[in-house]
């Protein structure tokens, strides 16, 4: 789940399909995303570069300072991170076993995720002892700027059933067996996707064409699931990604697979143009729908013609969230999204930013496993606050331009 990308007017999130979309960012995507629910094809992430600078010695002669494409790691002592010995590590050894599944590819890391392989779960005293044995490097903009943005997403969880009944009547679909990957032109408007009707290809059926007639029949079957909100399915086909609950308490788990090739439409542009709002957030969006009627629902909704197809998988364990970038499952408030042309993917990381409720200061270990489209520069991340509607307020309100951060490495890198 690649965190969301950012936009200027929501504010929300992977994604991170938009993946590392932070909330700030979704909400914002309402308004001005276009074609976000397109991710781009993924590239290997790969470490910073380390071109090292022998004659940039911090003091104490700690080690080399590591130039990277988007900044520098500069080594410093321990005592810099605030706070760390008092760090509960709850879910770090967990957390830390599965950054270790892609770290141990590298040499340097092989000795220290071979020791974290024989530590008990609530042995806290030698995972911390295991964790001083990295040397951390403060993360620094390459004019030796200290500070950076911290931003947050999560993954949504919506209610549905796999099979239709009441409350359960907004269906998700399966990419369509006749979607064809082509552009074809209507009048002056071109859509990327198509179907064959004869021995013509037509633009493939909007989100208003699905929902009744020829286009509801030809979609009948393709249903993956159904939930119980509209907004919702908004909502998912934003981030590109989320969970659904399902009544018998186990969980699927919905990723991008797809669109229809029609052109995506921000809600707050209908807004707009009917001038009920010119500054709509999420939130402002769902407590419409919550107090107008269906058909007016329908209105706003079917204003977007583009529709998200998606795969899915079952959940085996309800408590991490999706895969991230580095191919393990994030772990909630545990997993950043970083980039990679400054932080090495699945890393160990400190971070320090305030709290988007409160004057409390987060400092805490948390793991570079994951990457956003909106992530750029050397000290920026995404920090990933789990999942359902706590997290989705957290993320949603969390921008902080003063975050600070400290990447551990092994001694020899």
């Amino acid at each position: 789940m690649n965190s969301p990308m950012e936009f200027s007017f929501l504010k929300a999130i992977k994604p991170r399909q938009c993946s590392g979309l932070s909330l700030f960012s979704l909400v914002a995507s309402l308004v001005v995303l276009n074609g976000c629910v397109t991710p781009p094809s993924p590239t290997p992430a790969t470490a910073p570069s380390k071109t090292v600078t022998p004659a940039a010695l911090p003091a104490q002669n700690l080690g080399p300072i590591i130039e990277t494409d988007a900044g520098r790691l500069v080594p410093v002592e321990w005592k810099e991170l605030i706070d760390f010995e008092t760090d509960p590590l709850d879910d770090v050894l967990k957390t830390f076993r599965l950054s270790c599944n892609y770290l141990s590819k590298q040499d340097s890391w092989q000795g220290t995720c071979q020791q974290l392989l024989s530590l008990s779960p609530k042995d806290q005293s030698g995972l911390r002892a295991l964790l001083k044995t990295l040397r951390p490097h403060r993360v620094e903009f390459k004019d030796g700027k200290q500070t950076g943005t911290i931003t947050g997403y999560y993954e949504p969880v919506l209610r549905g059933s796999r099979t239709f009944r009441n409350p359960y009547i907004f269906p998700l679909y399966n990419k369509p067996i006749d979607l064809v990957n082509t552009t074809v032109k209507l009048g002056s408007n071109s859509f990327s996707r198509a179907r064959k009707v004869g021995d013509q290809l037509l633009p493939y059926w909007s989100r208003a064409q699905m929902a009744s007639g020829e286009g509801q029949r030809s979609m009948s079957g393709r249903e993956i699931v159904w939930v119980d909100d509209p907004m919702d399915v908004v909502l998912i086909e934003i981030q590109g990604s989320g969970r659904v609950m399902l009544p018998n308490g186990t969980g699927i788990r919905l990723n991008y697979a797809e669109h229809n090739g029609h052109p995506f439409r921000p809600l707050g542009q209908w807004f707009r143009e009917k001038g009920i709002d010119n500054n709509a957030s999420m939130l402002d969006i769902r407590k419409w729908a919550r107090s107008n009627p269906p058909a007016k629902v329908n209105e706003m909704i079917f204003s977007n013609p583009q529709v998200v197809f998606f795969k899915w998988e079952p959940i085996p364990d309800l408590t991490v969230g999706p895969r991230g970038a580095a191919g393990q499952a994030l772990v909630p408030m545990r997993s950043i999204a970083v980039d990679p042309k400054s932080i090495p993917l699945a890393a160990p990381v400190w971070i320090d930013f305030k709290s988007p409720v409160s004057d409390v200061q987060y400092r805490r270990l948390v793991f570079a496993q994951d990457t956003g489209g909106a992530i750029k520069g050397a000290v920026r991340a995404d920090y990933f606050w789990g999942f359902g509607q706590h997290a989705l307020e957290m993320a949603a309100k969390t921008k902080n331009d003063n975050g600070r951060m400290w990447v551990l490495l092994p001694p020899a890198s």
